[in-house]
């Protein structure tokens, strides 16, 4: 396999496995359980069109615990960023890597039509690029 180009073009082409999505009423501990049990570091806070408000991760849940807040008690609109590094479904892979060394990202959403429809992690990306898992052969 000639590792110097990915095996997909865009990310519109790989399969995602970050499923996470909460809202701004979402609770901390909500959203630590959900981290927790699913093995992934954070998911898109969404309103209810399915429109990017922020994301919120493990680093937003442990900066909360650090300030002494209760999760139980702190909503996602409190603590997520509201930075967004969105992508499309035609954007290539390799720019997609690029955003997410550039800007130290462990996650990138995907946005169509206003409404965002998938969250990669760097675990897919790297997938994607090599064809792993998806019944390619390895050479």
């Amino acid at each position: 396999m000639d590792q110097s180009q990915p095996h997909f073009t865009t990310v519109g082409q790989l399969i995602h496995t970050n499923p996470l999505k909460f809202n701004v009423t979402t609770t901390c501990m909500e959203v630590a359980i959900a981290l927790l049990s699913s093995h992934l570091s954070g998911g898109p806070v969404l309103d209810e069109a399915g429109r990017y408000l922020g994301f919120v991760s493990e680093f937003d849940l442990l900066h909360a615990l650090d300030h002494s807040q209760d999760l139980k008690k702190v909503t996602t609109q409190h603590i997520m960023s509201t930075k967004a590094y969105l992508i499309h479904n035609e954007t290539p892979i390799k720019e997609a890597i690029r955003i997410m060394e550039e800007k130290n990202l462990l996650n990138l959403c995907v946005e169509e039509h206003g409404v965002i429809t998938k969250t990669f992690t760097r675990h897919d990306l790297l997938r994607g690029y090599l064809g792993v898992d998806l019944g390619i052969d390895e050479e």
